[in-house]
């Protein structure tokens, strides 16, 4: 059996310590044996969907695996324990595992038009209005999740520390009650979430969101196990392939997205659906590293300032580019 797969890469990490500009090319093997499994962690069955919405479901020349999480750390707690090959994250899982010292790498990127996450005032909070108005405020968001990234970066834009709020450390899933509670002041929601939140809560107010690169990058990982194995590498390549096709049509079908998405798995009603993906736009597969070095850098030295991770990380290391020419050739390219 075969994957479309690419010949070779490049990879930002080697075992002679060769950066991204330097490294020597990774060949790819385009054989996956018989039996082979590829373990994926997916997320509200996002990479499920995305296949099955493009018709990139079917005819595996592997098993795929799929296990379910809520958020990044619970998936790398399982990539730690062995269970995983491969799955979905976003910047700041992507930060933490490198910071402890977890064996994956980021091997492809998808990114939107604006962050996931948005700034929500507290019912009747009309002294909120943006981020520069956070200051001694109550602030709900889980800590180590994109959330806190989104928040970091933003007070830091704002020339502000984390210091200057007050952070409330509560899941994702309890913002909304401590919005309306009026324990907090303003929470980092995200969709569906946002949405159901401020239709019972007409004086609430989403008040800012955010463009910020690592704010609205997802990335593909796997660990390293998986890149020194020939078979799993190559359904690793198959896998990204399909995926990479699937953002393709997504992008030039937004309609069956937002409609399978938005309005039939969150609920949404069709209109605000369509408010959220003309501002967000599809998923869209993107060449690592890319530009997201000086960006994602940033962001770790700020979650080092706040005590979030223990040292220094070089943000390079997270990347490995072999796959860049397999996300191509499926654009078309």
């Amino acid at each position: 059996m075969t994957a479309a797969a690419c010949d070779s890469g490049a990879s930002t990490r080697s075992s002679s310590g060769e950066t991204a500009a330097t490294a020597t090319p990774v060949a790819l093997s385009t054989t996956i044996p018989s039996g082979t499994t590829l373990r994926v962690g997916d997320q509200l069955d996002f990479l499920k969907n995305l296949l099955h919405l493009s018709g990139q479901d079917s005819d595996f020349p592997y098993k795929v695996q799929y296990s379910a999480f809520i958020g990044g750390p619970p998936m790398l707690q399982a990539f730690e324990a062995g269970a995983l090959d491969t799955g979905t994250v976003g910047s700041t899982p992507l930060i933490f595992a490198q910071a402890g010292k977890q064996a994956l790498r980021a091997v492809a990127g998808f990114q939107y038009k604006t962050g996931s996450y948005q700034l929500v005032s507290a019912p009747g909070h009309t002294d909120i209005t943006g981020w520069n108005s956070l200051r001694g405020k109550k602030v709900a968001y889980q800590k180590g999740t994109a959330g806190e990234a989104v928040l970091l970066q933003a007070l830091d834009s704002a020339g502000l520390k984390l210091s200057d709020v007050t952070s409330v450390d509560i899941q994702q899933t309890q913002v909304a009650a401590a919005l309306q509670s009026g324990s907090v002041d303003a929470g980092l929601s995200i969709e569906p979430l946002t949405s159901a939140f401020l239709a019972k809560n007409p004086t609430a107010r989403n008040v800012a969101s955010t463009t910020e690169l690592p704010d609205r990058s997802n990335y593909i990982i796997a660990s390293d196990s998986v890149l020194a194995s020939p078979a799993k590498t190559a359904a690793e390549a198959d896998y990204i392939t399909r995926l990479a096709k699937a953002s393709v049509y997504l992008s030039s079908h937004p309609g069956v997205y937002t409609n399978a998405i938005y309005v039939t798995l969150y609920g949404l009603t069709q209109a605000r659906a369509n408010e959220i993906v003309a501002t967000t736009g599809t998923p869209t597969f993107v060449q690592l590293p890319g530009g997201i070095i000086a960006p994602q850098q940033r962001l770790a030295d700020l979650f080092q300032s706040a005590g979030e991770i223990p040292t220094k990380v070089d943000v390079s290391e997270e990347f490995d580019t072999r796959f860049n020419q397999v996300v191509a050739k499926a654009q078309g390219q």
